[in-house]
This record gives C-alpha cells, structure tokens and sequence, in this order.
C-alpha cells in the first residue's frame, strides 16, 4: 500500500515538474520572441537603426516638416498674438482714459433700504 501511494507521489511529482519547466520554457520562449520582434525587424522589414533615423528625422529642423518646425511655429504665432493682444491692450486702454469719451453704466445702482420691521 505504501508503496502504491509513493509511486503515485513520484509520478505526480514528474507531471508537475515537466509541467513546470514546459511553462517556464514556453516564458522563456515568448520573452525572446519579444526582445526579437523590439530588436530586430517589424512587419515592414525596417530594422531598429531604421525606426531610429525616422525618429531622428523629426527632432531636429528640416524645412517644415519635422516636429521642431512645427513646435517652432507654433513658438512664433503665440509671440505674434502676444503683440497684438498687448497692442489692443494699449489702444483700449487709452481710449479709456481720453477725457471726452465717458463711459457711462448701463444699469444704475441703487441703494439697498431697510426692510419695514414687523
């Protein structure tokens, strides 16, 4: 009987370590798959060294295209705004203080009165 029971235990024992090391080697097998398909060429047959020198392309200034060019524009539209606004500004704030003109409210403020005791 004992000796039934520890056969059992050693063959399960065996399934569980082929099972064990048959995943660790399926793991082992996907995390190479992934370092191989980051490393070496996508779907389109570009290596590494190509994905980079399209990366590359668009740091730096090229005539219009690149992601610098754009930023660089964006750059001289706000500085652009920023003196036209401050201009406004100005101009307004002149006017305001021109003597003929006088701005009047719309609205009239009254004064709030007390309300009749009860």
């Amino acid at each position: 009987m004992q000796s039934v029971s520890m056969q059992i235990g050693f063959i399960a024992a065996c399934v569980g370590g082929i099972t064990f090391l048959i995943g660790f080697l399926y793991s082992v097998y996907k995390v190479i798959r992934r370092v191989e398909s980051a490393i070496g060429t996508d779907e389109k047959g570009r290596t590494v060294s190509d994905r980079m020198e399209r990366v590359e392309y668009q740091l730096w200034e090229n005539g219009g295209s690149s992601l610098a060019d754009r930023v660089n524009t964006i750059g001289a539209h706000a500085d652009q705004m920023a003196v036209e606004v401050k201009f406004i500004k100005d101009v307004l704030l002149r006017l305001l203080d021109m003597p003929e003109i006088e701005v009047e409210p719309a609205v009239k403020k009254r004064t709030r009165s007390k309300k009749a005791e009860a």
